[in-house]
């Protein structure tokens, strides 16, 4: 791909999210890495590429942005890799769970498959996948380039990883937000440094019915989201030991820290900012039905995409309950994995260790087409430590 200047606000937001994330996840001193039950000695793996034509189904979710993105990669990929064909199946979010691990327990699993790592928790997934060290690489050579902090729920009972983490819409990270609304209300974004902010804009975002009804919220929210915004808040007040009795295996949020996150979603309500009957957020923000959306910032090229006539901009999450408090973002963070059916074998395997293989060391090819993309199909924080590095670079 043709390298040009990268767009700012693209570049700054990935680097600044994948930053934040870093507040959350405290990983411990770094183990020797296992052997793999072959007894392989680590180092670099050369992967053959297939010496037949190869078609590889690849089940991905469908979503608008997401598709475009990865069409737009086949092509990128077809035109390095002649000898294999990239069939992208798509395929809503509810049918992708129900089915994921179903249709391997029934063998008809495609060779690449797409789901978030939270699906796997309590699973050994070297029960169901290929494995992709040592094939690829060395668990220490994947840990350099994969942030170890996504790898816990794809790396199996035997140390070794069978899922490639690459990329967050970083869930409750922030607030999409229409710029043409800021500016008829005079507000500057960059002015949002806390909750109170918040508040105030939401307030001179708000516009009201002859009734006194809500006719456009200054702010909405989602149910996942605000829960995800919620344990953030509780441990922004220093509570997060207070949220669960380990010994009991009981959670507890009859505490005032969480009294005090849920009387600031409580506010929003109470004055008439935000319509809790304004339906489904995802349908009234695009139809300007509110102002800002408490959202990842996945939803900027979400909104984009389908709507491209919209002037779409994205506030990264205030600290709470002052400004002056430390942030801490990604209570829940879910990351979307590739994983290889473990049925493959002979060219089928090669094409499929390829694929992954070049996700991991070539980045760039995966990663700037979204941000390239006028509007941006996606934005939200990758897994790839040397795609970020580059982005480093370019800042």
């Amino acid at each position: 791909m043709k390298r040009k200047k990268f767009k700012w606000f693209s570049s700054v937001l990935v680097i600044f999210i994948v930053l934040a994330i870093g507040f959350v996840f405290i990983a411990g001193k770094d183990d020797k890495d296992k052997k793999d039950k072959k007894g392989k000695k680590e180092g670099p793996v050369e992967v053959a590429e297939p010496d037949t034509q190869v078609t590889l189904d690849w089940w991905f979710q469908d979503w608008s942005g997401g598709v475009n993105w990865m069409k737009d990669y086949v092509v990128y990929f077809e035109n390095k890799y002649p000898n294999i064909d990239l069939n992208l199946i798509p395929i809503p979010f509810d049918d992708l769970f129900a089915k994921l691990i179903p249709s391997i327990a029934q063998g008809n699993e495609p060779e690449i498959l797409y789901g978030y790592d939270e699906w796997l928790v309590g699973k050994d997934v070297s029960k169901l996948f290929h494995p992709l060290t040592p094939d690829i690489m060395s668990v220490s050579e994947f840990k350099d380039i994969i942030y170890e902090a996504t790898l816990a729920n794809v790396t199996g009972s035997d140390g070794n990883i069978y899922g490639m983490p690459w990329a967050t819409g970083a869930n409750a990270f922030g607030f999409t937000y229409h710029k043409d609304m800021f500016r008829e209300a005079g507000i500057d974004p960059a002015g949002i440094k806390s909750w109170d902010d918040l508040k105030d804009a939401a307030k001179k975002l708000t516009v009201y019915n002859d009734d006194g009804s809500i006719k456009r919220s200054g702010m909405l929210f989602s149910y996942t989201e605000a829960a995800n915004t919620f344990l953030d808040m509780i441990q922004m007040q220093g509570a997060r030991d207070k949220m669960l009795d380990p010994v009991a295996d009981v959670w507890n949020f009859n505490i005032p820290e969480a009294k005090k996150a849920m009387e600031t979603f409580k506010w929003f309500v109470d004055n008439k900012v935000y319509d809790p009957t304004s339906g489904d957020p995802f349908t009234s923000f695009p139809n300007k039905l509110g102002a800002m959306l408490l959202i990842g910032p996945w939803n900027v090229g979400a909104s984009m995409t389908n709507f491209p006539e919209l002037e779409v901009g994205y506030l990264i999450m205030p600290p709470f309950p002052t400004a002056s408090s430390k942030l801490v973002l990604g209570s829940i963070v879910s990351y979307g994995s590739l994983f290889i059916s473990k049925r493959v074998e002979g060219d089928v395997e090669k094409a499929a260790l390829t694929f992954i293989k070049e996700i991991m060391t070539n980045p760039v090819g995966l990663y700037d087409i979204p941000f390239y993309n006028d509007p941006p199909y996606w934005v939200g924080a990758v897994c790839n430590k040397k795609y970020i590095e580059i982005l480093q670079g370019l800042s």
